[in-house]
């Protein structure tokens, strides 16, 4: 029933379009209803009209979402793409922008695969606008195919350079540390740079790492055990502690580091290899290592690395029967002893 009396006084209440609505004080029954019928209608004709929005506005709506929700790094890219497509289509109402005009602007990306990646960033706008916003009711990136393309081969340095960069590392600072615990973790950097002591457990040797790397940005523990060089560095490094908080303090800031982006850069050309390579690049060698010099399994590979799908780690995988734990004892085996703590 939509309409009722509370005491002298009518009122009436109904749900449209997912919204309750409702006004009160009416002297009659008759006015109750004819004001609830023209309230359906106004209603209505919003629907049918919808609101003149530009991309500019929804753009900026769904960065302060993005920017919440995702790395910095991933903000960055999106903000990079997004003011990118209005230097070249302009301002438009979002209604108003076509598959031509996101054609357009994505013919000019250099590759295939900048091109999926900008198509990919767009196409989460229009979601935006269409299912939050609810200013339009069709995505146009959906009339616009990926490109096909080849991924690029991930470099995966020889053991020998990781070697190398090991013993140019200085132990006197955080480098040593830093590269050795990468290794012993098969850790993207990120989740080791937000480190804290709290995610250290010397007592039972584990360590949790916290990894963005889902679908909604929400962060997931990924809990591992210590080999005997990676408790041996965190040991050390709790001694000697200048942070209670982070295991990688920055004491210039007086904050963790959030990106260490000369140090690769430097480590390898103190050791002289060519081609310089980052800290992913060592993931992708421990990885790569465990599979092929040690028979590790991928489930457990992939366990380490924090992949939830073992297709993401088969590409250079092998399969047998080892645990993560075994897993983190051979590289500790093969890796260890340069710890001076």
């Amino acid at each position: 029933m939509t309409l009722w009396k509370e005491g002298d006084k009518w009122r009436y209440r109904f749900q449209m379009y997912g919204d309750r609505h409702g006004k009160s004080g009416f002297r009659t029954k008759r006015e109750a209803a004819e004001e609830e019928a023209a309230h359906r209608r106004r209603l209505k004709k919003q629907a049918q009209t919808p609101a003149v929005t530009d991309f500019r506005l929804i753009a900026s709506e769904y960065l302060d979402l993005a920017e919440r929700k995702f790395a910095k790094k991933t903000y960055k890219q999106k903000a990079f793409v997004l003011k990118s497509f209005l230097a070249h289509t302009g301002n438009l109402p979002i209604e108003d922008i076509t598959a031509s005009h996101l054609h357009s602007y994505l013919n000019t990306r250099p590759t295939n695969n900048n091109y999926n990646a900008h198509r990919k960033d767009l196409c989460a706008v229009f979601t935006f606008a269409k299912r939050v916003k609810r200013v339009i009711r069709y995505n146009p990136c959906w009339d616009l195919d990926k490109m096909p393309h080849t991924p690029d081969e991930k470099y995966i340095p020889p053991e020998e350079d990781i070697l190398k960069l090991i013993m140019v590392a200085d132990p006197a600072t955080d480098e040593r540390d830093l590269i050795l615990t990468l290794i012993h973790t098969a850790a993207r950097v990120d989740e080791i740079l937000r480190l804290k002591w709290q995610d250290v457990n010397l007592t039972k040797r584990t360590m949790t790492r916290w990894t963005r790397k889902r679908k909604g940005g929400t962060y997931e523990p990924i809990k591992i055990h210590m080999n005997n060089e990676l408790y041996s560095i965190m040991k050390k490094r709790w001694e000697n502690r200048e942070s209670e908080t982070w295991v990688y303090y920055n004491e210039k800031t007086g904050d963790r580091f959030y990106h260490r982006p000369k140090l690769m850069k430097g480590l390898c050309k103190r050791a002289g290899i060519d081609p310089a390579f980052g800290f992913h690049n060592i993931r992708h060698f421990v990885a790569s290592y465990l599979a092929d010099a040690e028979k590790i399994s991928k489930k457990a590979i992939g366990g380490l690395l924090g992949h939830k799908a073992l297709q993401t780690t088969e590409i250079y995988l092998h399969s047998s029967d080892k645990s993560e734990t075994e897993a983190l004892d051979r590289l500790a085996q093969r890796f260890g002893g340069f710890n001076s703590g």
